[in-house]
């Protein structure tokens, strides 16, 4: 009965919303549309739709149906473009087929500020639990309400607590579990459902504060862990939107930002299949730690802009080591990678950066896609990867933002495809440059090897290619880029010209392959 009830209440949210509708099938067979958030449609917090379909290595056959407008023959478009799909219109359907896992976005309307007339769509394997593992299921056995209407944290944290160091496997089965912060210990293994929702209280603001002001504040807190594996297509939803949009408003506070994750100084972290949904701040804060894995995971913030809404990154690797990010998707309100260290307040973790890998994932976002920096307070970033990415809209596709003392070497962008402009301050396509945060600290940072190799932008943005350094602290040897096989509106760019680069703000060491 409770599950019953749960599946209701997710498709009671998925059918209310001030966005457009659309109906799915795959195979014939109706597919559920959700929202990106669940937030009470009369405070008027704009949402886009997801949708989920199995795949299990035969062809899916698709169509979408827009609902409440009329389609028009040059209006839609199917991304990434990467992936070949070719679709039929039939007044306002959609048929295509699909012969792979991955990502797709339905985009009904050109204009990239109208975000609510996109459909996201998850092609997804079967994530199991893992076997040969002893299953805890967590309503069972811990009386756990999952309806959603009772916020259950101290069973929820005793689950976990008890979970730690044995080799079981914690189950979340399909339903809503409310509750305020989460700590997730060592040696674990957790299993969240395919239609199982670990939700975000949005009136437990003072559980997700760090304590006595020290650290950040988070829904979901790894610390000093290791060994955590969560498996499953489940969702941990940040109830960002109501937080933002309701909560904060009414008692006042707008510098309470929440992180959906905060992993700090943990190792031997992985997800896998997971939905990081809704955040109400940075979504996934990864800090002073190493191995840390997010395979085939989806994360979706807000794109609404007012008073509250900002600073929606999506993973934030910051002073780790060995982070990957693959097979991934994710639709940010701000940077969708950004690789920093930022030396926040007293936790002060300046510890290098080393390793991080981002490959074969699909992103969206109204600021920066793959980005270092802005803050780079450590001494120094060694081989950082961006291989194999789609970059379906963004304001800066790519970037090498340093502000502070680091110097950065052995950075690649490879193989990444641009499709179009999200039009927000900056509109270009690769942004580089070495600056002071302050005009009396004490050092600046160097950039001395970035290579961006068969990167491709399918059409040419407002404003050109910047490569800058500033003058008064910096030598040309100090900012070395190399760019190989770069092609812009299927030309290729074989030198420094005026056409793609701004030659007034371009003032490193540039070559070309």
């Amino acid at each position: 009965m409770r599950v019953l009830l749960a599946i209701f209440l997710l498709n009671l949210f998925a059918c209310q919303s001030s966005s457009q509708s659309y109906t799915l099938t795959s195979n014939g067979q109706s597919i559920p549309v959700y929202e990106q958030n669940t937030a009470p449609l009369s405070y008027r917090l704009d949402t886009y739709k997801y949708a989920r379909v199995t795949y299990q290595g035969t062809p899916l056959a698709l169509e979408v149906e827009a609902l409440g407008f009329q389609l028009g023959e040059e209006d839609w478009d199917i991304s990434p473009h990467s992936y070949g799909v070719e679709a039929d219109r039939i007044g306002n359907k959609l048929r295509f087929k699909v012969d792979r896992k991955g990502y797709l976005v339905i985009k009904f309307s050109r204009n990239p500020e109208d975000f609510k007339k996109r459909l996201v769509i998850f092609v997804e394997a079967p994530i199991d639990a893992p076997s040969g593992a002893e299953l805890v299921d967590i309503v069972k056995e811990y009386d756990v309400d999952n309806t959603g209407q009772k916020n259950e944290t101290e069973k929820i944290q005793k689950a976990l607590d008890e979970i730690s160091g044995t080799d079981k496997v914690l189950l979340f089965s399909d339903g809503v579990y409310k509750s305020s912060m989460l700590r997730l210990k060592s040696n674990s293994n957790i299993h969240v459902s395919k239609n199982a929702v670990i939700k975000a209280d949005p009136e437990a603001i003072e559980s997700y504060k760090a304590k006595g002001g020290r650290g950040i504040n988070r829904f979901i807190y790894i610390e000093n862990a290791e060994n955590i594996a969560v498996t499953g297509l489940g969702t941990f939803d940040g109830s960002g939107s109501e937080i933002l949009g309701i909560t904060l408003p009414k008692i006042g506070d707008k510098r309470t930002r929440v992180r959906l994750m905060f992993i700090y100084r943990s190792k031997n972290i992985s997800f896998n299949g997971i939905v990081l949904k809704d955040a109400a701040s940075w979504n996934t804060h990864i800090m002073g730690s190493q191995d840390v894995t997010f395979r085939n995971c989806k994360l979706m913030n807000n794109t609404m802009n007012n008073d509250y809404f900002g600073s929606l990154d999506g993973w934030d690797p910051d002073a780790s080591k060995r982070v990957l990010i693959e097979d991934s998707f994710g639709w940010a309100g701000d940077d969708n990678v950004a690789v920093k260290c930022t030396g926040y307040g007293n936790l002060n973790v300046l510890d290098d950066v080393e390793d991080v890998t981002v490959r074969g994932c699909v992103f969206m976002t109204k600021k920066t896609s793959l980005k270092i920096g802005t803050e780079t307070r450590c001494e120094n970033y060694n081989r950082v990867l961006f291989e194999n990415n789609d970059v379906i809209e963004a304001d800066r596709v790519l970037g090498v933002n340093v502000r502070d003392r680091a110097t950065v070497s052995g950075v690649v962008f490879r193989n990444i495809r641009s499709e179009s402009l999200f039009p927000d301050r900056r509109q270009m396509p690769i942004n580089v440059y070495i600056t002071r945060r302050e005009d009396d600290q004490p050092w600046t940072g160097k950039i001395e090897g970035v290579l961006f190799e068969d990167c491709s932008f399918e059409m040419m943005f407002p404003k050109k290619i910047q490569i800058s350094r500033i003058d008064s602290h910096t030598s040309e040897k100090d900012l070395n880029v190399t760019f190989k096989n770069l092609t812009i509106e299927g030309k290729k760019v074989k030198k420094l010209s005026g056409e793609y680069f701004n030659l007034q703000r371009t003032n490193g060491t540039i070559r070309f392959k």
